[in-house]
Parts: C-alpha cells; sequence; structure tokens
C-alpha cells in the first residue's frame, strides 16, 4: 500500500487537544473529550489489510479517537509509542479496533509497542484482543508492516527480551513465521528468541547473551531450556566459556545456579572455564570460582598440554591471578605440565635476560612462587633455562642500556638546571648591597645545602648514565653504571624535593609558621611515593599470609622479606639518612 493510498482525504485529522494528550498520556483531558462520544460500544468493521475505516466508509460512526496525524497514526498508536498503559487503555475500552489499525508504514499499534519495549502495554493490547469478538489475537500479532515484521521482529530487533517472550506465549506459531534465513543472524545479534537458531560460527543466542553481560536474557533462556548451556560453537567454546573470556561474574552465578555441572565442559583444548579466564585475564571470575567450595575440581584440572590454570597464569605473567590461586590452598603448587614443567619452572622461565626491572611481573611470580613452597621438576634446569648469550642478545642488552641511558640523561639534566638556577634566584631575593636577605637564617642555609646536592648528585648521575648509554663499554661495566644512575637519580630527586620544601618555608615562616611546616610535612611524603616497589613485596607477604598463615609467615618467610627490604632499601635509606644530616647539621657550623 503507497504513501497515496493512506494518507488519502478520506481520513479524519485528529484532533489537536487529543495529540497533544496522546503524547503527554494526559488521561483526564482524554476523558474531558469522550463524552462527545457515544458510551456504547462501536461496532467497527475491520477490512482484511488491518486498515481502520474512515468517516465517508461510516460517516454515522465517525469518531474523534479514529482520527490520525499526517503519518497515519491513531492515539493508540502514539500512546503505545510512548508506554502509557492507562491512557492505551482507555482508548481500547472505547475503540478496540485500533488495535489493528495501520499507519503509513502499515505498522499497527503493537508493532510501536514492541519496538519501543513497553512490556505492559504490549500485554494490555494483547487483553484486549483477546476479549474482542471481531478482533482476534491472530489479527494483531501477525500483521506485518511495509518491510514485512510482524511486532516479534521489532521487539528482537530492538533487544527487548520479555516483550518478545509475551508475544511468543500468546501465539506459539508466531515463530514459524520468522524467516530464518533473513532474521537469524539479526535476532542472534540481539541476543533474542529462537534460541537453537546457530550463526556461521555455530554461536547461539546464549553465546551473544552471555558475551554481552545479559544476566536476564541468560536466565530466561536456561529457563525455556537448559541444553542450550550444552551447546558448543564451532571452536568447542560453550556460552559458559564465553562468560568467561569476557569476565561477566553475574552470566557466570546464572550458569552455575542452572546448571550446576558446568565445570565439566572443555572446549577443543580441554580447558574448562577457570582455564578460559586465566587465559584471557578476567581477574573477576577467577577470584568467584576461587571463592566456592562447589568448584574446587577447577582449580588443579589439566587442559591437552597438561596446563593447569596456575601453568596459564605464570605463563600469562599475571600477578593478580597466580596471588588468587596461591592464595587458594587447594590449588597445587608442583604439577607438572605435559613437557614436565611446573609452574616455577615456566616463572624462571619467562624471567627476562639480562638488565630487567626487580619488581617486573615475572620476578614478583617467581618469589611468590618459592617462598609459598613451589618446586622445580626433578630434571636438569640447564635444559630448561641454559643457553649462550648469542650476538643477538647482546644487541638487544646493548639497545636497553642506551634507551635506559637516555631516559637518566633527561631526568638528571633538569634536576642539575632547576637546582643551578634555584642557586641565582635565591628565596626572599637579595639585599641592596648584593647579600641574600635571608642569609642568616637557618633554614635559608640549610636550603643553599640541599640545593647543593640535588645539583651534584644529578651531575653525577648524568656522568654514570653516559658511560652507561656509550658502546665502548663493556656490559659487565654498564650493569654497575646502572645501579650508580639509580641511585644517584633517587637521592637526588629525595634531596631536591627537600630544597623545595626548606625554600618554601623560609619564605612563609615569618608570616605563619604552621603554615610553612603544613608545606613541609606535604613534601615530605612524596618519600613515600618513591617506595612504590615496596608494594609488591607487602602484596607477596599478603598472599603468603593466606597460604602458610601468620605462624607460617613468621616462622619460615620473613626472614626472606626482611631480607629483601633491607637488600633494596637499607643502601639507599643510610645514604638518605647521611645527606638529611648533613643537610641540617652543616647549617650549625
Amino acid at each position: 500500500m503507497e504513501r497515496s493510498d493512506i494518507q488519502g482525504p478520506q481520513r479524519i485529522p485528529m484532533d489537536p487537544k487529543l495529540l497533544r494528550a496522546a503524547r503527554t498520556g494526559d488521561k483526564s483531558l482524554l476523558e474531558r473529550l469522550l463524552p462527545s462520544i457515544a458510551t456504547a460500544e462501536l461496532a467497527i468493521a475491520v477490512p482484511n489489510n488491518g486498515d481502520i475505516l474512515s468517516a465517508q466508509d461510516d460517516p454515522s460512526e465517525a469518531s474523534i479517537l479514529r482520527g490520525v496525524t499526517l503519518g497515519g497514526n491513531t492515539a493508540l498508536h502514539i500512546a503505545a509509542t510512548h508506554g502509557h498503559l492507562e491512557f492505551a487503555q482507555l482508548i481500547c475500552q472505547r475503540e478496540r479496533s485500533l488495535v489493528v489499525a495501520r499507519n503509513v508504514m502499515l505498522e499497527t499499534p503493537l508493532h510501536c509497542a514492541a519496538s519501543a519495549g513497553h512490556h505492559q502495554v504490549v500485554s494490555s493490547i494483547l487483553s484486549f484482543t483477546r476479549d474482542s469478538n471481531g478482533i482476534g489475537v491472530d489479527t494483531a500479532l501477525r500483521a506485518r508492516n511495509r518491510d514485512g515484521r510482524t511486532a516479534l521482529h521489532e521487539a528482537a530487533q530492538n533487544g527487548h527480551v520479555d516483550v518478545a517472550v509475551e508475544l511468543m506465549s500468546a501465539d506459539p506459531g508466531l515463530a514459524d513465521m520468522v524467516d530464518h534465513a533473513e532474521t537469524a543472524n539479526e535476532l542472534l545479534k540481539w541476543n533474542q528468541i529462537l534460541a537453537k537458531i546457530s550463526d556461521e560460527s555455530g554461536s547461539t543466542p546464549l553465546h551473544y547473551a552471555a558475551s554481552a553481560k545479559n544476566d536476564k536474557m541468560v536466565k530466561l533462556l536456561l529457563e525455556h531450556d537448559t541444553c542450550l548451556a550444552y551447546i558448543s560453537d564451532l571452536d568447542g567454546l560453550f556460552p559458559v566459556h564465553v562468560a568467561a573470556t569476557m569476565g561477566r561474574v553475574g552470566v557466570i552465578s546464572a550458569f552455575i545456579k542452572q546448571c550446576p555441572d558446568l565445570d565439566e565442559l572443555l572446549d577443543n583444548k580441554e580447558r574448562n572455564l577457570l582455564h578460559t579466564a586465566v587465559e584471557h585475564k578476567s581477574t573477576a571470575i577467577v577470584r568467584y570460582i576461587c571463592e566456592r567450595s562447589e568448584l574446587v575440581k577447577l582449580m588443579n584440572a589439566r587442559d591437552y598440554e597438561g596446563n593447569t590454570p596456575l601453568h596459564l597464569a605464570v605463563r600469562n605473567g599475571d600477578q593478580d591471578i597466580v596471588s588468587l590461586l596461591i592464595r587458594n590452598k587447594r590449588v597445587c603448587l608442583n604439577i607438572m605440565n605435559n613437557e614436565g614443567l611446573t609452574p616455577l619452572d615456566l616463572s624462571i622461565i619467562g624471567v627476562e635476560d639480562g638488565l630487567t626491572y626487580v619488581t617486573n611481573p615475572a620476578h614478583w611470580i617467581l618469589m611468590c612462587l618459592q617462598w609459598n613452597g613451589a618446586r622445580f621438576s626433578p630434571r636438569r634446569m640447564d635444559h630448561v633455562v641454559g643457553k649462550d648469550f648469542g650476538p643477538e642478545d647482546l644487541e638487544k642488552e646493548s639497545k636497553k642500556h642506551a634507551s635506559l641511558s637516555q631516559s637518566f640523561a633527561i631526568s638528571t639534566v633538569v634536576i642539575a638546571t632547576v637546582a643551578f638556577g634555584a642557586v641565582f634566584t635565591l628565596p626572599g631575593g637579595y639585599n641592596t648591597d648584593g647579600t641574600p636577605t635571608l642569609g642568616r637564617r637557618y633554614t635559608f642555609k640549610a636550603f643553599v645545602i640541599a640545593d647543593t646536592f640535588a645539583f651534584i648528585f644529578s651531575v653525577l648521575s648524568t656522568y654514570f648514565s653516559t658511560f652507561n648509554g656509550a658502546e665502548l663499554t663493556s656490559l659487565s661495566l654498564r650493569r654497575y653504571y646502572v645501579a650508580f644512575s639509580i641511585a644517584l637519580l633517587g637521592m637526588a630527586t629525595r634531596i631536591l624535593v627537600a630544597a623545595f620544601a626548606l625554600a618554601i618555608y623560609v619564605v612563609l615562616a615569618p608570616v605563619s609558621n604552621s603554615f610553612g611546616i603544613a608545606v613541609c610535612v606535604i613534601a615530605s611524603t612524596s618519600e613515600l611515593l618513591l617506595h612504590t616497589h615496596m608494594i609488591p613485596l607487602c602484596k607477596l607477604a599478603i598472599t603468603m599470609k593466606s597460604r602458610v598463615g601468620w605462624t607460617g609467615l613468621f616462622k619460615s618467610q620473613v626472614r626472606r622479606l626482611v631480607w629483601s627490604w633491607f637488600k633494596y632499601q637499607i643502601p639507599q635509606f643510610l645514604g638518605a639518612s647521611f645527606i638529611y644530616i648533613s643537610i641540617f647539621l652543616l647549617p650549625l657550623l
């Protein structure tokens, strides 16, 4: 039916007041308009195409409710689109034939309500069609718009699960009207009904629902048929594997409640949902599984390569997941895979040769496994990690040192420039004779000493960085230069912050001594940020406490933690202490 056929002169224009009431859902305004309508039911014949009759067809039964907009929408179309339930119910009570009225796009009010997802309006319209003698449910449900879509199509396209369920419950044969070849992918895309249809990858709507965090739809589909959870795609992935990949904790919970044996499902690589979660670094799923005792069989399960979830976590270098698994006492730390490698073997393989940062995940995982009692496999480790340091490795190591040297040089030069400039722009300015205005104050002298140390240490760090980046220097010497550069850069940074705090204090103290002290305290907190490498050690202690308890931690492992702290912190701590003491004692001379 063309637009000209529907929008002809025989149409009754909608009353502006009725249009305003339909858009706003103003039921009281509608009731004021209705007294002009006969109270008796209007028996209006409905032609086969579902078009409403016009005044020209039957002038004696013309009604204000039969007025339409330019788009052919009745008041019921508009109310259904906006979800005005009571307004729509009142219209249906007075003019039931409007439930199958068509607009320019051949849409019925049921199309409009289903497309917008107004479940209650859909239910109300269906109830009126059931109670009506002249209009059946089939007529309303199976009406197609200009694009050949039923109300079910519209609900499916727009992702309204509850509406789709309602429509299919009203007419179970409605699904048979769906052209599978044309609409299956669309319904799957929006995670909707027709659950047993699969696309070219073998994915069912349950796969899509699991990946889209659609807990409600997962529950509806499983209530409809739990067998859907046991259908895999062409890659062997079941919906629960998809949920684990995407980190959908709520979906996993729904699966476990409906199908308690889903922990036995394996993909093509013989991996369960915990393997999948670990492989895709879904930390939330791993935490959820570790907290549920009924899923204990997942903890040490082996895939087709013999890898447990802990093997995969170590190989991925994921500290958080390794920590979660080790905290769980049901996880065995010494299972060997098909290559005869334990998680500890894999961890030492993952530690990069040459110049690395001590708190890198690979180092942390290695320490975590060792300190919690993990063991190497009974084999010669030189066959696992032993290899010659060839020309390619030497070139790679040289590039590391060159890159590190450039980074250090930029930082140290900036600090040296700031420290050098601070000497000639002293806080408080100068007297007329050229002497510093605040030169006699203790804090001013401390500032000058701190600034001097910052400048010296930054210059020395630049010096060692230069030799570290020079190719003429052997790699064995470069390692020492790197250590010196790091230590001196750390000291220069700390002392520059101290110099800044002293400069602020010497200026503010005459005005507000307490405010000057507050600034110094705030500046001193930066020292904590310079020790962020302590965070992995603290996290390691927490993991060990969960695994071996407080008693085991203090009896057998605390010495290692203390030694690690001393090893990396005491040299810098002692150096910083000496410098700070010098800064505050030298001004007394």
